[in-house]
């Protein structure tokens, strides 16, 4: 096998290549765009698979490589309490099998345990190849199966991978006490993060004085929990002119909650943006004074990081699979309840009301932790490529 140095001595690969199912959303890659280049800054000669019918040309210099198709099996519904995730079931094709077989790879990254990452896997045994498996978080926080032919099969991948990359704590001990992967072949550390340029050009109109302006940005559907945020910001008591709140973002649920404005007397406090693409959110996030993402339910939403890396302070939700990782590192993140009306808006009004606690938040926030950073997120992920070099090769000698 040929190879590079990653700068520190170290061996590293000719050739990473992804294999999962999709990216972004829509045709856009959104934060994976960021990803994607610093892990090409890390492995020059990586490759990326994407769906042949990918919109490759809007990325030039990404190494996207269109070779994937697929089988369209129907929606998926996985429950978490009343909350449900809809996602859709694809399975490789034949050919794709073959082209990922010809793939000139030394490692295969795999993501989760999607019927693209187990062909992956299946075809990286077969043929030799290294295999960093990534797994954000507890896959409890989005309802995955747990029964027991899902986990053995969970603990059969798991156990055969060279590496694995997990997100948080939460996730670590998910694959440690669930999967029983040891700690010597697992890499604890994001690698997925957002950071929206924080540009002032095109951002909504300035606040006016003492008007705090809130940002919820994301799909409009139940799970993110937009009506449960207008409702407790309607039960800030007499603070009617104190806030804006913008909506950035589209969704099922759009009408619903026009609606739900209205009949609570917020028209002028609401404003919709509606769905904005990804390289154009950083305007909003600069303006905002807080933002809040009050989701029912999240296997680890990328709104905290975000807003963490925009400089923004942020409030986050206990049903959100990174809302431990967003406490412990960001000074001025707050947990939130969606639920519990009353306890949530008794933290929005410490922020809509008292304006010297709003100030120190926001300087407080000012400096975003390094570990959210894109250039942590590569250490990573190269930390776990390494790691999977390393842990092949000692097998290797113990044979």
């Amino acid at each position: 096998m040929t190879g590079t140095t990653d700068g520190t001595g170290e061996r590293s690969v000719e050739r990473v290549a992804w294999v999962s199912g999709a990216y972004g959303y829509n045709g856009e890659l959104v934060y994976f765009q960021d990803i994607f280049a610093e892990f090409l800054r890390r492995f020059p000669n990586g490759i990326i698979p994407v769906a042949k019918d990918f919109p490759v040309g809007r990325y030039p210099g990404l190494a996207l490589s269109p070779i994937l198709a697929f089988h369209r099996l129907g929606r998926t519904r996985r429950n978490v309490g009343d909350i449900t995730y809809i996602g859709v079931r694809r399975l490789p094709t034949a050919a794709t099998w073959v082209r990922l077989i010809r793939l000139r790879a030394d490692v295969f990254i795999l993501i989760e345990f999607s019927p693209t990452s187990l062909v992956g896997f299946l075809i990286a045994r077969a043929t030799r190849r290294r295999i960093v498996l990534l797994i954000e978080s507890d896959p409890s926080y989005r309802g995955a199966p747990s029964g027991r032919l899902s986990l053995a099969i969970k603990k059969f991948v798991a156990e055969r991978v060279d590496a694995v990359l997990v997100s948080n704590e939460i996730g670590a001990n998910f694959v440690r006490d669930t999967l029983r992967v040891s700690e010597a072949k697992t890499v604890v550390g994001p690698y997925l993060t957002s950071c929206p340029a924080p540009l002032t050009e095109g951002a909504p109109a300035e606040r006016p004085p003492g008007v705090v302006r809130i940002l919820f940005l994301n799909s409009l559907t139940a799970r993110k929990g937009l009506a449960e945020l207008i409702q407790a910001l309607a039960a800030v008591a007499g603070a009617r002119t104190r806030w804006v709140l913008d909506v950035v973002g589209t969704g099922i649920e759009l009408e619903a909650i026009r609606r739900q404005v209205d009949a609570l007397g917020l028209g002028d406090n609401v404003v919709f943006h509606g769905r904005v693409a990804y390289t154009g959110i950083g305007p909003f996030y600069s303006s905002a004074d807080l933002v809040v993402c009050p989701t029912l339910a999240d296997y680890r939403s990328l709104g905290g990081f975000e807003a963490v890396n925009a400089g923004k302070p942020v409030l986050v939700s206990c049903y959100d699979g990174a809302h431990q990782e967003i406490l412990r590192y960001a000074p001025a993140a707050r947990l939130i309840d969606p639920r519990d009306t009353a306890s949530f808006t008794s933290v929005l009004e410490q922020f809509i009301l008292d304006e010297p606690a709003l100030e120190a938040a926001r300087r407080a926030a000012g400096s975003p932790p390094e570990q959210f950073s894109m250039t942590s997120v590569g250490g990573n992920l190269q930390s776990a490529v390494l790691l999977a070099l390393r842990t092949k090769t000692l097998i290797g000698a113990q044979r």
